[in-house]
């Protein structure tokens, strides 16, 4: 019986010490949450590092306010160490927002404190998280961020992961090819990323292409070149460096550039990338050699090259057209086979230059066998201010093809103010005429200019004839201007019963839409 005390004795003070061994380890535990959320600096640290070394930080926080994990990210800038680092980056996967700006500060903060810093935030490039490799992507690469300061052990840190990690392959080239690397840090990751292309691994060989083709560097050019002659290069690999050339578009590289595009066999997307690059080449045999791919089989490849014809015609927006590379298109407008004068005239909406007035024109009115290069030429009178185009569109819209007919009256919308004038005169003509005319004034009302076009409308509405008045009402209830409205209800009033009956069911649109 004794013995039996003795053992429930022995039991309950096991469970008294159980209990109290956990009371103290909860206790400790909340005055580690407290001393990482609201202790001094010192306090904050000793803090994170404890909960880090017993694998219970994340744990630890989960269930806390965004507020208080936003402080805990706070405390691991404080202890500031590679493990401090891996933790923050974990952060960047947190569902708030607040929590992950915070962790995002804490890694510009301690991210290149040290070599190991450095590599356990690159590590974060791997991570499959979205979240993860924008907030690294971005700590490397912000204004404010590590990236800026140009330390050597990031670049090499980059370097050595897009060796050791497929996964951070592109997110590695993203990185290398931001602004914030260039120029100081591309005299150390490029010779890097050339000495790459001699590795054994296929895989490292393309990273490092696609990367040296982000950043654009023409010194990797002769590299990338010898690489791509090499028999025993891989197709995988030929189809990286080519379209690292393409992006690089260095001039040395264009007997090279125009050998892939023309070549069937090279990959369709690395054909593409070529293509690109003799756009931003833009030589006469550059323009030469994206012309005769308006006539191969690959849609992809005709695609890029329409789309580098029209970047080689104007670089960009705010740039002056390449008067040399539009005289050799309108030239080319002009070319037997109709896949080049539609590619041509595709080519050309983009571009925006009076210049080409005339030869539009002329297909437009002239190709009469070929609907789709008449609405291509229609679509490349259409921009704004041009007022060259207004005649060939207006007759335009009378084509015997409905497809040119709209392509003709979007392209006058896109004119603009210009063009109303004439749009608002047809509408007295009735007719198709009347109602293409109608929906380029519907257009217009609907745009930056919609004001100045209704007053311009409500001043021909004066002349009472009725024809206008009714395709009018027709163009008024495409729109929602204030005024619309007013001028609708006047036209309802007319004692032409055909003006009257379609302002009414104008309004009855405006009704509707507000129900």
């Amino acid at each position: 019986m004794i013995q039996k005390y003795l053992n429930y004795l022995i039991f309950g003070g096991i469970v008294l010490v159980v209990v109290g061994l956990a009371a103290l380890h909860s206790h400790h535990m909340h005055q580690l949450l407290y001393n990482l959320t609201h202790g001094t600096p010192a306090q904050r640290a000793a803090a994170a590092k404890e909960l880090i070394a017993e694998e219970q930080f994340s744990d630890t926080i989960a269930g806390e306010t965004k507020e208080m994990r936003a402080q805990a990210a706070i405390a691991l800038a404080d202890l500031g160490n590679a493990d401090a680092v891996k933790q923050a980056v974990q952060m960047l996967k947190d569902q708030d927002k607040i929590v992950r700006d915070q962790a995002l500060r804490t890694l510009k903060q301690i991210g290149a404190a040290s070599a190991d810093n450095i590599k356990a935030l690159v590590d974060g490039l791997s991570d499959s998280d979205i979240n993860v490799r924008q907030g690294v992507i971005r700590a490397l690469t912000d204004p404010d961020g590590i990236g800026p300061r140009q330390n050597p052990d990031v670049v090499q840190a980059l370097v050595n992961e897009l060796k050791s990690s497929s996964d951070a392959r592109g997110p590695v080239g993203d990185v290398l090819s931001s602004k914030a690397f260039d120029p100081a840090a591309n005299n150390r990751s490029v010779p890097a990323l050339m000495a790459l292309l001699d590795d054994k691994d296929d895989g490292v060989k393309i990273g490092a292409a696609n990367a040296l083709g982000k950043i654009g560097d023409p010194h990797a050019v002769p590299k990338l070149i010898a690489v791509l002659q090499n028999p025993a290069t891989t197709t995988q690999v030929r189809t990286a460096v080519i379209a690292a050339i393409g992006l690089i578009a260095d001039p040395s590289s264009e007997p090279v550039l125009a050998q892939a595009v023309l070549d069937p066999s090279v990959d369709s997307e690395a054909r593409a990338q070529a293509a690109a690059g003799l756009g931003r080449i833009a030589t006469p045999h550059a323009i030469s050699t994206l012309l005769k791919t308006l006539t191969d089989y690959d849609l992809n490849l005709r695609t890029a090259a329409i789309s580098a014809l029209s970047v080689a015609a104007r670089p960009g927006e705010d740039s002056p057209p390449n008067h040399a590379v539009v005289q050799q298109l309108i030239q080319a407008l002009a070319n037997p086979q109709k896949e080049i004068r539609l590619g041509v005239a595709q080519a050309l909406i983009p571009v925006h230059d009076p210049e080409t007035d005339p030869s539009l024109a002329r297909l437009l009115q002239t190709d009469t066998q070929d609907a789709d290069v008449r609405a291509a030429a229609a679509k490349a009178l259409g921009f704004p201010g041009n007022r060259g185009g207004i005649a060939p569109l207006v007759a335009a819209l009378n084509d015997p093809s409905g497809t040119v007919a709209e392509a003709a009256t979007q392209a006058l919308g896109q004119i603009g103010p210009a063009a109303a004038p004439t749009l608002i005169s047809l509408l007295a003509k009735g007719g198709t005429t009347a109602y293409y005319a109608s929906t380029a004034l519907g257009d217009l009302l609907g745009s930056d200019y919609g004001h100045e076009i209704l007053m311009q409308l409500a001043t021909a509405l004066k002349s009472a004839n009725p024809t206008l008045q009714r395709w009018a009402a027709v163009a008024l209830g495409n729109t929602d201007l204030a005024g619309a409205k007013d001028i609708l209800e006047q036209l309802a009033k007319s004692s032409d019963a055909d003006v009257a009956y379609v302002a009414q069911q104008q309004l009855n649109r405006f009704e509707q839409a507000q129900q």
